[in-house]
């Protein structure tokens, strides 16, 4: 009598189940980290500069990306004064915006991205 033996792997499914579940948790962190640092670049003086145009406010953004590296959210501006108020510069102290958005959130991070939180914070 023949046996026949037939196994069928649902790996690739389950992969892009995990994936979605990891970029769906990504854009969670992004859109987090996101309104915090438009509310920090909205506060006022003397914790940050008076805002004059908001420019920068509405050009904050976030993106989830996806490499061959694994899956992370980026924050941040195209407005090239962001960064002197992130940093600072010879004339100015920093008004940081961006990474106090981020340490701000660390716990809510943490617990959005549950067991998949790995040396990223």
């Amino acid at each position: 009598m023949a046996v026949s033996v037939k196994v069928i792997s649902h790996r690739k499914e389950i992969e892009k189940m995990i994936d979605s579940d990891i970029e769906k948790k990504m854009e969670l962190v992004g859109r987090l980290v996101e309104n915090q640092a438009k509310e920090n670049v909205s506060k006022s003086p003397p914790e940050h500069p008076q805002v004059q145009t908001g420019q920068l406010r509405s050009s904050i953004t976030h993106e989830v990306e996806k490499s061959r590296d694994g899956i992370s959210t980026l924050v941040g501006t195209p407005v090239k004064h962001g960064v002197y108020l992130e940093l600072g510069t010879v004339n100015h102290p920093p008004y940081s915006w961006l990474m106090p958005a981020v340490e701000s959130n660390k716990e809510q991070i943490k617990d959005i991205i549950g067991s998949h939180t790995t040396e990223l914070i």
